[in-house]
């Protein structure tokens, strides 16, 4: 028998997830300056995308012991900051299809049943 969810559960979320990531962004902010200023980015540019907090954490981990390391943020990165930023959504997908060929597609079937 499923429990029904508290009045406090409903209006707030559940507190567990909501710890992890209280707890998540003390980890961000621990990071040096360029290591957070680059995160930072990188979690608004999937915002367009979506994300899961593996996929933030792995990337959280990389950081972290890169920055320990004494290595540049650029050096983790590289140059093109999008296309490592593609890499870790294609390697986190849990389908086959990217983000990229999801909008594709889905703008091209809209058109074939408008006829357009």
């Amino acid at each position: 028998m499923k429990m029904k969810k508290s009045f406090m559960e409903l209006v707030i979320g559940d507190l567990n997830e909501k710890r992890a990531w209280r707890q998540f962004t003390k980890r961000v902010n621990a990071l040096p300056k360029e290591y957070r200023y680059m995160f930072k980015k990188i979690l608004h540019y999937f915002y367009n995308f979506g994300y899961n907090l593996e996929m933030l954490t792995d990337l959280l981990e990389l950081f972290e012991v890169n920055a320990a390391e004494g290595k540049l943020i650029r050096d983790v990165v590289g140059n093109d900051v999008a296309s490592f930023c593609d890499e870790l959504i294609h390697a986190n997908a849990t389908d086959t299809v990217t983000p990229r060929e999801r909008l594709n597609r889905e703008i091209l079937e809209h058109f074939q049943r408008e006829g357009k």
